[in-house]
This record gives C-alpha cells, sequence and structure tokens, in this order.
C-alpha cells in the first residue's frame, strides 16, 4: 500500500506514520533522511545534485523527485510506502503518479490531518529535542533531560513563532491545493480535524484506525 500524509508542520505526520507502518504493511519514507543517506556517499550518482543543501538551499522539484524515485527502488519500500514530508506540490504529485504507475502501482490512501494554527503553536514552541537521538518531547511531560541519552534537552532554534507562520504560509500556498488533488482522484482521502492540543498522538492514531476499518481497509 502507498500512502501519503498531509497536512502542515507540526501535524504528527511523522507520529502517525510510524505509528500506522505496522498495520498498513508500509515503511515510512522520509525526503530528509533519504538526502541525508546520500549526502553520506559521494559516490551515490545523485550525490552532486544534492550537495545545494549544504549551501541552504532549496532541492529543485526535479532532484527531489529523482531522490525519491531512487529510495523506493530499495527493498525494504516493496511491499509499500508511507510517504512523510513528498509531495510537497502539485508537480512533485503528479510525478509521483508516474513513478508509481511506472511500478504499476498507486497512490492508495490519503491521510490528511488538518491541525489548527493553535495546537500548531502549542506542540512547536513547547517542542524539546535530544541533540543526540534526535528524540522529542514535550515541555509538559516536564523533563529537562532525555531519559535515554541523559543528556539535556534543547529547543531547535527554528521553534519559534515567525518560522511556524512562514511554514504555515508556504504550506498553505505551495501544499494545501493537493487536497484538492488528492480529494478529487483515485486514493482513497481521511481527514482528521485536530483542534484540542490535548490529544495525544495515540488518541489520533486510535481515531485514524477507526476511520480505516470505516473504510474496509483494515
Amino acid at each position: 500500500m502507498y500512502i501519503v500524509m498531509l497536512g502542515p508542520p507540526g501535524s504528527g505526520k511523522g507520529t502517525q506514520g510510524n505509528l500506522l507502518a505496522g498495520r498498513l504493511h508500509a515503511k515510512p519514507l522520509s525526503t530528509g533522511d533519504l538526502f541525508r543517506e546520500i549526502l553520506k556517499n559521494p559516490s551515490h550518482p545523485l550525490y552532486p545534485k544534492v550537495q545545494v543543501i549544504k549551501e541552504g538551499k532549496l532541492v529543485s522539484d526535479d532532484v527531489v523527485n529523482q531522490v525519491v524515485e531512487d529510495g523506493i527502488q530499495k527493498s525494504e519500500y516493496h511491499s509499500g510506502v508511507i510517504f512523510d514530508g513528498y509531495p510537497r506540490t502539485i508537480a512533485q504529485a503528479e510525478a509521483l503518479d508516474e513513478m508509481l504507475t511506472a511500478m504499476d502501482r498507486q497512490v492508495d490512501l490519503v491521510i490528511d490531518l488538518d491541525v489548527t494554527q493553535e495546537v500548531l503553536f502549542f506542540r512547536i514552541l513547547g517542542r524539546r529535542i535530544c541533540p543526540n537521538c534526535k528524540r522529542a518531547f514535550h515541555e509538559r511531560q516536564e523533563l529537562t533531560e532525555c531519559p535515554d541519552c541523559h543528556i539535556p534537552l534543547i529547543r531547535r532554534d527554528d521553534d519559534n513563532e515567525e518560522t511556524i507562520l512562514r511554514r504555515l504560509q508556504e504550506y498553505k500556498k505551495k501544499t494545501a491545493p493537493l487536497q484538492d488533488y488528492y480529494w478529487n482522484g483515485k486514493p482513497v482521502y481521511i481527514d482528521l480535524t485536530v483542534q484540542d492540543a490535548s490529544r495525544t498522538a495515540e488518541d489520533i492514531n486510535n481515531e485514524i484506525l477507526e476511520r480505516l476499518k470505516q473504510k474496509n481497509i483494515l
């Protein structure tokens, strides 16, 4: 099964993708992880094209598509993929459709996490990260250090109101149109509205599972 996760930054796409992976027999695929893997391997054919990341520049749609196409050919993704952070634009969505069609596959399911701005601010501004294992926590947990690594948690430099608002504007401009693209397409479309900051990832995951059962997917 091939699943696309939609939602603004901080909506929990990665968390939900990891929780759903076993039930849907699909492996989460993060474009960020793919880029980092390529940058560790100078012999990779796409290595020269992703060097702009080190300069803080954006990678073109064409290069992102090539990186994803290269990634999904790996054996670990043959049973299915949960796309996290891709596609971000209509052009990328169309490219993904072409890739999957060539594999005699298609996007089967879209999960759209519609999280309100208030909840996003609460989540992101309260987020704390372990600089070693990268595990994320929230200040409401009242932790000062990672329980596994035993080193102080930090707040990411980009976890601030200005950056959050800029990312939301970019999402609404470039990524939100994907809602119409997939809503009118072939995939099963499930949308969840999250407007209560007290809801846990498990609460949301249980709702997603219930909706999947209603669609006869589980």
